[in-house]
């Protein structure tokens, strides 16, 4: 018995396997980079909101301490004016 076709046919199964684990290899990197993505943009918006709630807190910190340092006959006439 000759050889030669089992030899072709190990070798185009060979080479079909290899190509079949790249394609499917590609296409979970190819969904995980998109995921990446997606996760990467909601960090980003996530990270804005937290820095508008921070400049918010600072805001509202700078009041306070306004309201606390100033001297109380001066905080009660500015209540008054905005009367």
């Amino acid at each position: 018995m000759d050889p030669t076709p089992y030899f072709i046919m190990g070798a185009l199964s060979g080479v079909f396997a290899t190509l079949a684990i790249q394609f499917f290899a590609n296409r979970k990197v190819k969904r995980a980079l998109a995921q990446v993505s997606v996760t990467s943009a909601e960090d980003r918006a996530e990270s804005q909101q937290q820095r508008r709630e921070t400049l918010e807190m600072h805001r509202r910190l700078i009041v306070l301490e306004k309201i606390v340092t100033d001297q109380p006959h001066r905080l009660h006439s500015e209540i008054d004016s905005l009367r």
